[in-house]
């Protein structure tokens, strides 16, 4: 019974608040990050599994491979080392300030990430072999004409030309040693890769202070990069006897036991839409994004510690190598510390072995700034050295943790994305930033306001990622499960292969989810109705399948064939073709030209022809070819975008809000197209928010409710449920 004060009205509002908390709770289930599927740590590639020794690694791939790598790398170190031990030497001899030396030192890292785009295309494409060979022989050409330079502009040039030539490091030798080592093994493999480098870091700066006091005069510089050229073109050239593994080969034998085998017709990955995948892969975002602020302090730290030797310390060219050398001997000891420990973590604990990545990314940064800091030499050299040889073990250890997250369709454009957040956002623009410090406050106080934020920032950033690390490898095994099911199921007898697949599809804009673990086949010659309420996620599916939007997660393919990351100019070329719903046509053109314009594909005899071919559709459209397309009717405006789209013979047409705006009678005759096109055979995916026109001309039809398939059936069936039909217009 109501208390004598309680308002009459209580009950109501009560009920009304618990009912706008209740709808409040579901819109934030919906608009949470996409669920991982649910995967044991026994079966997350290398995570639980038994230790590797390094010898059982290399003895299972072959030492060849790491042999000429790591040799390479120690090679291309010995120019980096001797450009920042002998920059102030270079500095006098061409006349330039410390924000124009800083931007020369930077340069590197632009063109370094200008070449590893397109590397990483070419590495899905040709052997990594030939061009690790080809790039780095052109690399050794380069850096020994840098001993010829003569004046700033040309030292910029040479040094671009340097880091095109390194181009190959990241996105194509990395994934060779992922390929070809064992994952269990793969941090001890990059310690040996490592240790080689920091040995070139060791004996390098040492060659080059020797050469240069042993040269004529300031210009003793040149020698040091004539030298390094000429040693470097032997191994560029055995790089060519490397093998060539099978992409993905560690991770499939992993998960699947055995490895699958290469398919014949794979389609080119997109660029653009292999880095908008990789951004959605969430530890890989943080870690991007952590290594782009890092990149800051990563050219600018040793460019600049140079120049402090020089004007705090009073150190030449020769001792300023003695004092580089010195201080790369401990990375030695933590590189091999560290790849064993990484391989321990990694097995017990992947996100463990990121985070403590970020640890010693971040105490690096530290360590440098306190040495910079300490009055006397004796103090800088041993901080110096322990600061070092945590950033040399971080970046030794990284690929192998950072390999286990990326799909190996995509390992060669994710470390290509590394380099551009690294050495474009970071590196290049950190070096100016120092430069420009250094010339107002000194090289003390810019490694200070440079380095320590930016590798604090960093580590940080990549340790927060840590939390996501299992959740993707699961993704990365869900999605080597479905491709293995689905040879599978192709190979079986009598199986028939569906025009479109869409598989465990997950789609967010931004951080709303709207699609949840869709699963579509559409067969050939099927005309199928996609419906659902506004807002149930209808066309942002057609989106993903016409290639418009990157999913979170899933695959979809064309008769079998991947097409998840080909971008929507390649799907319009091998047959999806989808019409949208109101505006598909160019008001100020005319008829003619907006199909022209839609055929700009093809050349002008296979243009005309296929004009010819979609105007025999729309005999009312062959009588206006004049006639501006704002000046068309309604219905004359839709049977040309629908004649836009069949210039390209589609595959698979997909048709979204057929009747938007028409008049009943207009929408009478647009269908008789459509069923037209039907009874000749062709597939078309068909949303449509009247349920009488879309079952009129469906086969099948599937009911989409909150970014999730709700029925799937026989149209007819779908007509002779009213609770459905409702669903369909009321959602509910």
């Amino acid at each position: 019974m109501r208390e004598p004060d309680e308002p009459a009205d209580a009950p109501v509002a009560a009920s009304l608040v618990a009912t706008v908390l209740d709808e409040e709770a579901r819109r934030a289930r919906r608009q949470a990050p996409p669920c991982a599927p649910q995967v044991d740590d026994a079966e997350l590639p290398g995570v639980a599994s038994e230790e590797l020794t390094l010898r059982d690694a290399l003895r299972r791939g072959g030492r060849r491979t790491i042999a000429i790598v790591t040799t390479l790398g120690a090679i291309e170190l010995f120019d980096n080392a001797a450009f920042n031990v002998l920059a102030p030497d270079i500095q006098r001899t061409l006349g330039v300030s410390d924000a124009v030396l800083g931007a020369i030192g930077g340069a590197t890292g632009v063109l370094f990430v200008l070449g590893a785009i397109p590397m990483s295309s070419l590495s899905d494409r040709l052997p990594r072999r030939t061009l690790v060979g080809v790039t780095m022989t052109a690399w050794s050409v380069v850096v020994a004409l840098t001993g010829l330079v003569q004046n700033a502009l040309q030292m910029f040039l040479a040094r671009l030309g340097a880091g095109l030539g390194q181009s190959s490091s990241l996105p194509v030798t990395g994934p060779l040693l992922i390929d070809t080592y064992p994952i269990q093994a793969r941090a001890k493999v990059f310690a040996v890769l490592g240790a080689g480098q920091s040995v070139g870091t060791m004996v390098a700066p040492f060659l080059a202070g020797g050469a240069a006091a042993l040269g004529s005069g300031e210009e003793g510089w040149r020698v040091a990069f004539v030298a390094i050229g000429l040693l470097a073109l032997p191994v560029a050239l055995a790089a060519l006897t490397i093998p060539e593994p099978r992409r993905g080969r560690h991770e499939m034998r992993a998960v699947l036991g055995h490895e699958l085998a290469p398919a014949d017709d794979d389609l080119p990955i997109s660029l653009s839409v292999a880095f908008e995948r990789l951004r959605k892969i969430r530890s890989f975002h943080y870690f991007l994004v952590g290594m782009a602020t890092l990149g800051l302090a990563l050219f600018s730290a040793p460019l600049f510690l140079s120049l402090y030797y020089e004007e705090e310390l009073g150190l030449d060219a020769f001792e300023r190598g003695i004092v580089a050398s010195f201080v790369a001997v401990p990375t030695l000891v933590a590189i091999a510390l560290s790849g064993r420990r990484a391989d321990a973590l990694f097995r017990r604990s992947p996100p463990a072995a990121m985070a403590f990545v970020g640890a010693l990314i971040s105490s690096f940064g530290v360590g440098l700034v306190g040495a910079v800091w300490m009055p006397d030499i004796r103090l800088v050299v041993p901080l110096l050295a322990v600061a070092t040889a945590l950033a040399r073990a971080a970046f030794t250890i990284l690929p192998a943790v950072v390999s286990t997250i990326i799909p190996y369709r995509l390992r060669a454009r994710g470390t290509a994305m590394i380099g551009v957040y690294v050495f474009l956002f970071g590196s290049f623009f950190g070096a100016i930033l120092t430069g420009l410090l250094s010339d107002a406050y000194g090289t003390r106080v810019a490694l200070t306001a440079v380095v320590l934020p930016s590798s604090l920032a960093g580590g940080l950033l990549i340790s927060l990622g840590a939390r996501h690390i299992r959740g993707d490898m699961a993704m990365v095994v869900e999605e080597l499960r479905e491709e293995q099911a689905e040879r599978e199921r192709r190979s079986a007898p009598g199986a028939s292969v569906p025009v479109i697949q869409v598989r465990n599809l997950d789609f967010s804009y931004g951080r709303v989810q709207v699609l949840f673990g869709v699963d579509l086949d559409v067969h050939r010659g099927e005309t199928l109705a996609l419906l659902g309420t506004n807002g149930a996620g209808k066309s942002t599916l057609l989106r993903v399948i016409s290639g418009l939007g990157v999913p979170d997660r899933g695959v979809v393919r064309l008769d079998g064939r991947t097409i998840t990351y080909c971008d929507p100019e390649l799907r319009v070329r091998i047959g999806i073709v989808q019409l949208i719903g109101g505006g598909a046509t160019f008001p100020p053109l005319t008829v003619e030209e907006n199909l022209r314009a839609a055929a700009f594909l093809y050349g002008r005899a296979e243009r005309e022809r296929r004009t010819a071919r979609a105007l025999e559709h729309f005999p009312v459209l062959r009588e206006r070819l004049r006639v501006p397309a704002a000046d068309l009717s309604g219905g004359q405006q839709q049977m040309l975008a629908l004649a836009m789209t069949l210039v390209h013979e589609p595959e698979v047409l997909i048709i979204d809000e057929l009747s938007l705006g028409l008049a009943p009678v207009v929408v009478q005759q647009v269908l008789d197209v459509v069923r037209r096109l039907k009874e000749q055979g062709q597939t078309m995916i068909v949303v449509e928010q009247s349920l009488n026109v879309a079952l009129s001309i469906c086969d099948r039809a599937v009911f989409m409710e909150k970014g999730t398939i709700r029925f799937e059936g026989p149209a007819e069936e779908l007509a002779a449920r009213d609770d459905l039909a409702r669903a369909v217009f009321l959602g509910r």
